[in-house]
């Protein structure tokens, strides 16, 4: 897994957020949400932040300037398997913002509560809940086997890829891509001369900006999702022992620095903080076991002519 940088610092988000005490407290971010109905899928390992709007009654100017009104607290309560937060659960503080750092125990669903109160009076709101799924990394591979060595021109064969990540369809969503690499071999051997014929980098490509989903061909129910690309014609090149291989990469617009790798909808998103707010780096997650397919075609062999010893030999 290497992590590259992706995202740069987005300056308009740098008013969003101000800083209370020891952390940071996000004051109207424009791309958050407020759909509670929205379970939130996070991929383990990465930080994440929520916060409420404060009740106009107490903090009137929090719309205007983010200022929180005097004695106005929350309660967060959540479960210890989202990683170190920047608040204690379960306890009032004057914060409308918790950040949990490195959630690495995958669980469905965790809760996490909370209440605004206020110090001056024994008067407390009746609560929110989130619900929040903490999801390994995906990961993708080439699940179709490599077809035996054919003799002469063959059809396009087609290839699957398999997508594991523990999300519903709707949310699932990849950015790779796949190279094809056409080469003529010098025999069948075990060290053959090779000579590239022709190399194409974007045969299949899904890029960041354009990920593949259930709209553009992603299959299945549920985890793991399925995509099938067909291969060019397997025609011979130049005549000769003709090798096409397919191979797995990283999305044509990751960093160059980048390693080959898969990124998700949920694991670019579940990055927000570390990304677009402190403009550190983007991850790709290492492909499975199978990244390559590869066809092999070979002319039909000539028989030459046979020798013998000639009649008139002796004479």
């Amino acid at each position: 897994m290497k992590k590259t940088n992706f995202f740069k610092m987005v300056m308009t988000l740098v008013m969003a957020f101000m800083v209370t005490g020891a952390f940071a407290q996000v004051y109207e971010d424009g791309n958050y949400t407020e759909n509670q109905l929205e379970d939130i899928y996070q991929t383990a390992g990465s930080d994440f932040g929520l916060y409420v709007i404060p009740d106009a009654n107490y903090s009137p100017e929090y719309t205007t300037n983010g200022t929180i009104g005097a004695g106005v607290e929350w309660t967060w309560t959540f479960d210890a398997g989202l990683g170190t937060a920047s608040v204690t659960s379960g306890t009032a503080q004057s914060s409308n913002y918790v950040e949990f750092t490195n959630p690495t125990t995958t669980g469905s669903p965790y809760t996490v509560d909370v209440e605004e109160s206020n110090t001056a009076v024994a008067c407390t709101g009746g609560g929110i809940s989130q619900k929040i799924n903490v999801i390994d990394a995906p990961s993708a591979q080439i699940t179709t086997s490599d077809p035996a060595t054919a003799c002469g021109n063959q059809a396009a064969n087609s290839v699957t890829i398999e997508f594991t990540e523990d999300v519903p369809s709707a949310l699932a969503g990849y950015a790779f891509a796949v190279t094809e690499t056409v080469d003529n071999l010098s025999d069948l051997g075990g060290s053959p001369t090779v000579n590239n014929v022709s190399s194409t980098v974007d045969f299949v490509d899904y890029p960041t900006t354009n990920k593949l989903n259930t709209m553009n061909d992603l299959t299945g129910a549920a985890s793991p999702y399925s995509y099938s690309f067909n291969t060019s014609a397997l025609d011979l090149q130049n005549n000769k022992i003709t090798r096409y291989t397919y191979t797995i990469v990283k999305a044509t617009d990751a960093p160059v620095a980048a390693d080959d790798g898969l990124i998700s909808a949920i694991s670019q998103k579940s990055e927000y903080i570390s990304n677009v707010i402190n403009g550190n780096v983007l991850t790709t997650y290492s492909f499975g076991a199978k990244t390559t397919y590869v066809a092999i075609v070979v002319p039909t062999p000539e028989t030459g002519p046979i020798y013998h010893i000639p009649n008139n030999f002796a004479y």
